[in-house]
């Protein structure tokens, strides 16, 4: 560990990943960015978490710390404990913690899908017989087991995403981060995916889940909002999309329900306040005589 870097106390281990003062700058010919910027963020095991902000706000460079993709300029990342300045520590930081990105043609290199999933754990070392069960496992979690002898290239792209997470579950990480790994998606495909990270969540596995699309963040246990390499808002989705204003303000939608709740409110309609997915909307109309 890096001089000066003390182990964290018994309190921070609680947390899967913790972030502390974090600060990260990029270099270029007219100086410094600010990328992030004193950033603090914990996340628990098990805890399905979104992150939204709108381009430019830090959501992916953040991300990539929380993997010792990028380090720290100032400030600190822990993961299970272990300090992603620590050099010694980064195979196993990067083994707890996996991500998943954008485009699911560039995470597939093989030309079957059960090979794509067995080559994370093969460059583990994983044995064999091992390799074997896990690829099993992490196809049926994500629901493709049908389609393990498949070309990649046969797949929708929902379907392709999926088996880039199930190479991801195959190597056992602890947390699951999808970089905007829905933004390319058709909304079936999209479906796909938040039903796999509902059943990851639920089974424990810690889901950071970067995206725009609000309908989405509305699933999570806790919302996380970045502008200019800050968080300025955090809370459950029924605290976060209150916010409507400043959400607005930071460039940001608002889940349609929530804007669907105010128009008919001004319509005079009496839909209580908190109403943020479809079925709450069908519970609120019911209970007011529409």
């Amino acid at each position: 560990m890096k001089a000066g870097s003390q182990p964290p106390p018994e309190e921070k281990r609680e947390a899967l990943i913790r972030v502390e003062g974090l600060y990260h700058y990029f270099r270029t010919p007219q100086g410094l960015i600010n990328a992030l910027e004193d950033v603090g963020l914990t996340l628990g095991p098990g805890e399905f978490v979104a992150l939204v902000g709108r381009n430019g706000s830090g959501k992916s460079t953040l991300a990539k710390h929380l993997n010792a993709l990028l380090l720290p300029d100032r400030g600190d990342v822990w993961v299970k404990g272990m300090n992603t300045r620590d050099s010694a520590s980064l195979w196993e930081i990067r083994r707890t913690v996996g991500m998943v990105f954008q485009n699911p043609d560039n995470q597939l290199v093989a030309t079957v899908v059960e090979e794509d999933v067995a080559f994370g754990p093969e460059n583990l070392g994983i044995p064999p017989g091992e390799i074997r069960q896990r690829v099993e496992e992490a196809l049926t979690t994500v629901g493709m087991q049908d389609y393990r002898s498949w070309a990649p290239h046969l797949l929708s792209g929902g379907q392709k995403q999926r088996v880039a997470i199930a190479g991801v579950l195959a190597m056992r990480p602890a947390c699951l981060i999808l970089d905007e790994a829905t933004a390319m998606l058709d909304p079936e495909g999209r479906a796909e995916v938040m039903t796999t990270l509902d059943r990851l969540s639920r089974e424990g596995i810690t889901i950071l889940h970067i995206t725009h699309h609000m309908e989405e963040a509305v699933k999570a246990d806790r919302v996380v909002v970045m502008e200019a390499g800050r968080i300025v808002l955090m809370g459950s989705p029924r605290q976060v999309f209150a916010q409507e204003q400043q959400l607005k303000r930071a460039g940001l939608d608002v889940p349609q329900m929530v804007e669907l709740a105010d128009h008919l409110r001004r319509r005079g309609l009496e839909i209580p306040p908190g109403v943020i997915t479809v079925e709450e909307m069908v519970q609120a109309l019911e209970g007011s005589g529409t």
